[in-house]
């Protein structure tokens, strides 16, 4: 009896390793993901639209849909940028399904155009990057409105985000 006590604390044992292993390599793999968020959203912790044509409000890392009058601390916002970026990540991969074997560089940049929800909002930019034709999707990905009309809607930030991803479609067209 304690010999099967010893071997069900030991398979415990080792499942929970094991559990902890994967947690720690998922934590690893996004980490550059929340890294280029944070870097290209910055942290607020009042709600705020980044564009008043907007229904609802953002705060933390760019999380959008709160209400007017919410906050959020940075510790609370580190958890949702978390839970934000996993949720995103699998998402991008439903999209563009060779997500994962791009080069790292167009990874990020195409990660934080989907934060932002530009990249869902383009199916023909999509169809290009799954079709590898990135020179044509570097392309179609500035031909639209949002792009266009950015500075005039007071959010001229999004251009150089966007401008990075069509640089890199480039880029990688010509290897």
């Amino acid at each position: 009896m304690e010999k099967e006590v010893n071997n069900v604390n030991a398979l415990e044992f080792a499942n929970k390793r094991v559990k902890e292993k994967k947690e720690k390599a998922v934590s690893n793999a996004i980490e550059p993901f929340k890294e280029t968020i944070r870097q290209a959203e910055g942290f607020r912790s009042e709600a705020y639209k980044p564009d008043e044509d907007e229904d609802e409000y953002t705060y933390g890392f760019g999380h959008y849909g709160v209400d007017k009058d919410d906050t959020i601390t940075k510790e609370e916002a580190e958890e949702l940028l978390d839970v934000d970026v996993k949720v995103r990540l699998d998402s991008i991969v439903d999209l563009i399904p060779e997500f994962t074997k791009l080069p790292d560089d167009l990874q990020q940049a195409i990660f934080s155009e989907h934060y932002r929800g530009s990249i869902q909002q383009s199916p023909k930019t999509r169809k290009l990057i799954n079709d590898g034709d990135f020179k044509e999707a570097a392309e179609e990905f500035l031909d639209n409105k949002e792009y266009e009309e950015a500075e005039e809607r007071g959010i001229p930030g999004i251009r150089k985000r966007m401008e990075k991803v069509s640089e890199l479609l480039k880029k990688y067209a010509e290897e």
